[in-house]
């Protein structure tokens, strides 16, 4: 017979059954809280999950991606949008805010609410209560940092708010504020 003709068939080896590594003896699944690095303030509260049930992962922002794409420049810094503070010329006294918008269009907010006298804007209320002077935004406003509009921007906001509450020295209402034990771990660290 010739060889060209004859071919042994064999059945594939059949492959064990994939289980999942939350169902494999021994294994209990893991909660996993992931934490961008911003600093030791992120190493000392990553510190206080060891003593919990949840596990710590670090990530950065700094991927290739981001650190290769060409980042637009904007020339004027009141264009873009974030957590801001506005702070009175006559006493010092500051409010902190966000804006989803740029910082100048909220700052001209503030200022229409002051020229006409509506009670829409804290600091506003504060200069005309207390007949201050209400300031050009380069002398009044301070950007305190850059973040688009979402649930990071409301935190990044109370946390600023809390700090100058903890100084007394803040505009906001007070009925927003509640204690909050991380953001004193983090003014204890500065």
């Amino acid at each position: 017979m010739d060889s060209r003709y004859t071919h042994t068939h064999l059945p594939p080896t059949p492959r064990p059954p994939i289980i999942p590594s939350s169902q494999k003896q021994g294994k209990t699944s893991q909660k996993w809280a992931p934490f961008t690095y911003v600093g030791r303030e992120t190493t000392f509260i990553t510190n206080i999950f060891k003593k919990t049930d949840i596990k710590v992962t670090l990530r950065t922002n700094n991927t290739l991606q981001k650190l290769l794409m060409p980042k637009p420049q904007t020339p004027d810094k009141y264009n873009r949008s974030g957590v801001y503070k506005l702070t009175c010329p006559d006493c010092n006294k500051a409010y902190v805010g966000q804006t989803g918008r740029s910082f100048t269009q909220r700052f001209k907010e503030h200022r229409s609410a002051f020229r006409s006298n509506r009670n829409t804007s804290n600091y506003a209320k504060h200069a005309l209560e207390h007949s201050h002077t209400f300031g050009p935004i380069q002398e009044t406003m301070k950007i305190l940092q850059y973040e688009d509009k979402g649930a990071y921007l409301n935190t990044i906001e109370k946390y600023y708010i809390y700090k100058e509450f903890s100084t007394n020295n803040h505009l906001n209402d007070e009925a927003n504020i509640t204690p909050n034990k991380i953001f004193d771990a983090v003014l204890k660290l500065q």
